[in-house]
């Protein structure tokens, strides 16, 4: 009566190219199958059966409940706990009972490493059910994890043992962590290494002259002439963006409301704000451009270098609230700093390194420039021949570079903002200007936090 029924509330086969062809599609007949499972599992329902739930289950027991006359070999030991649905679990041992000789069957349930398996001695095929019933077997055992095979004259079902995919887990786990422990010592070793021999060779806080110049002022001079170029682009460019912005305010609507108005008054500000930025910038690349890279060295004073400069900045000084601070070692009345430069880059030089601290300083800070005259005797840090005549020291209340980071900074190798910083291109500048000059540019941090740059210059040839 069941039979009938499920096959009369069968549904409609779908049509596809498989069912054209003669063969049902797999998903559909297995669907199927479940559903004739469960009507079975209805029709053999036995009392113990409606106790279903789903958690551990004991397959021992379990077996021994389903088949009380049945011959049950049990290794002990292992442990033959899985974890599932009982009642999807009865019936498949119901069913694999089933295919040995019925109650009298014999079966052996062992635990075999991560697994627990139910082997059951094959009888004859007493149902015309078998194969849709092993084939439902297999279904479901791959549903939990495991398998289901015939072994010579033994039907065998391996279901995941309890606990057995968590500890797999873990193992996973703790291998990749001791992967990425090892990994984590390799890398520390190897910076560990790399940091020790940076301080044993160079500092990496002092830049060596990256090029040689020649007699002609190549390549510097490349350097120089495409900064004069690429200025008179920018400048032609910026020129017109400034006059259409000073034009705006003058657009706005006169109905419009106090807070529209406000709202256009900022962002016309931020606008005149880049600009301006902007063409300082080209300023500074165009002064750059004017270098005579075939002009002489003569001898120039630091010190009146360093006071032209800071009269040239004194519109950055007042529009962005930095102070700076002028100090000359020794101080005394009419000290001077002689050196040997030409007198454009020297100019240039002083000028580009006290504007990028100013530039990176924060308003209500100050800025610290500090003219150091040189002993006669002393050789640059390079080891050249060549005396130091004097030292320029500048120091912003900015934000500071780490060690490691200051070659590949003034390198232009990274992005400036990613260590606080509004620009990378006048430290590169400048650090082939000196290099050209036969000067040297050193990178440090400030006695009170921010960048300290100084620049070793040669001195006067007695």
């Amino acid at each position: 009566m069941g039979v009938q029924i499920l096959k009369s509330n069968a549904p409609p086969p779908l049509e596809s190219a498989a069912t054209a062809a003669g063969v049902p599609p797999v998903d559909a007949t297995l669907d199927a199958l479940d559903e004739a499972m469960r009507m079975l599992s209805s029709i053999h329902k036995v009392p113990s059966q409606g106790r279903g739930r789903r958690g551990r289950i004991d397959l021992a027991s379990l077996m021994v409940e389903v088949a009380p006359g049945a011959r049950v070999s049990i290794e002990p030991g292992g442990g033959t706990e899985i974890s599932g649905d009982e009642a999807e679990i009865r019936r498949m041992m119901h069913l694999l009972v089933g295919h040995g000789s019925g109650s009298g069957s014999a079966v052996t349930v062992k635990r075999d490493g991560d697994e627990v398996r139910v082997s059951v001695v094959l009888g004859p095929d007493s149902s015309a059910t078998a194969d849709t019933e092993r084939a439902w077997l297999s279904r479901m055992a791959i549903r939990y994890g495991g398998k289901h095979e015939l072994e010579g004259g033994m039907e065998v079902i391996s279901l995941p043992a309890d606990g057995a995919i968590d500890a797999k887990e873990r193992d996973v786990l703790r291998k990749e962590l001791d992967e990425a422990r090892k990994q984590g010592e390799a890398y520390a070793r190897e910076l560990a290494q790399a940091f020790a021999a940076g301080e044993g060779a160079v500092s990496p806080s002092t830049f060596p002259p990256p090029m040689s110049a020649g007699p002609s002022g190549e390549p510097i001079g490349t350097l120089v002439r495409f900064s004069g170029g690429i200025a008179a682009e920018l400048r032609a460019q910026l020129s017109q963006i400034a006059r259409d912005v000073h034009a705006l305010r003058g657009t706005a609507p006169a109905a419009s409301s106090r807070a529209l108005d406000a709202e256009a008054d900022d962002r016309i500000e931020s606008l005149k704000r880049r600009v301006r930025d902007s063409q300082e910038l080209v300023t500074e690349l165009a002064a750059l451009g004017e270098i005579d890279h075939n002009e002489a060295q003569i001898e120039v004073d630091l010190v009146d270098l360093t006071r032209a400069a800071v009269r040239s900045l004194a519109p950055q000084l007042e529009r962005t609230g930095v102070e700076l601070t002028v100090v000359t070692l020794p101080d005394a009345p009419g000290v001077k700093a002689p050196v040997r430069l030409s007198p454009r880059a020297a100019s240039y030089l002083v000028r580009t390194l006290i504007a990028q601290a100013i530039a990176a300083t924060a308003r209500g800070h100050s800025v610290r420039v500090s003219v150091i005259a040189g002993a006669g005797g002393e050789a640059l840090p390079d080891g050249s021949p060549t005396g130091v005549g004097a030292r320029l020291i500048v120091d912003d209340a900015g934000a500071s570079l780490p060690a490691n980071a200051r070659r590949s900074f003034v390198g232009l190798e990274v992005d400036p903002s990613t260590y606080g910083r509004p620009s990378s291109a006048s430290l590169f500048i400048c650090s082939e200007l000196a290099s050209w000059q036969g000067a040297l540019l050193e990178l440090g941090d400030a006695p009170l936090g921010g960048l300290r740059v100084g620049l070793y210059l040669p001195r006067v040839d007695p």
